[in-house]
């Protein structure tokens, strides 16, 4: 079974609205024209920079310190393995003796600073 639409009689579609009048062809082609005018105007800001005139562009001091510094951490290698050797080293000779109370303080005091983190308003007394 079909189903066809079914329009009405005499009923004004949306573009013969009350005093609106069907565009002769002299009036379609100059809404044409003015639609591609703003759709060039709105495509020559849309460019990207590189297509457009240069932009003068200062960079401030601290930028440049900010600059610095990230080119520093990212040449810096993750693991030292400078140390990383000394301590493997010092494990092998049996010299490298961890102090058990020390490496609980620290725990504890990280664990601490991660609380206090979450909710600066808590105070130790």
């Amino acid at each position: 079974m079909a189903i066809n639409s079914v329009k009405p009689q005499n009923t004004p579609s949306p573009n013969h609205a009350v005093g609106h009048k069907p565009a002769g062809d002299a009036q379609k082609a100059e809404g044409i024209r003015a639609t591609q005018s703003a759709l060039s105007a709105y495509t020559k800001a849309a460019q990207p920079p590189a297509q457009q005139a240069a932009a003068n562009v200062q960079i401030s001091p601290r930028a440049k310190e900010l600059n610095l510094a990230r080119q520093v951490v990212e040449s810096t290698p993750d693991v030292r393995e400078d140390k990383v050797a000394h301590f493997k080293a010092m494990i092998a000779r049996g010299e490298y003796k961890p102090d058990a109370g020390k490496i609980a303080d620290g725990i504890l005091a990280e664990a601490m600073r991660d609380e206090l983190s979450k909710d600066p308003e808590v105070a130790l007394t």
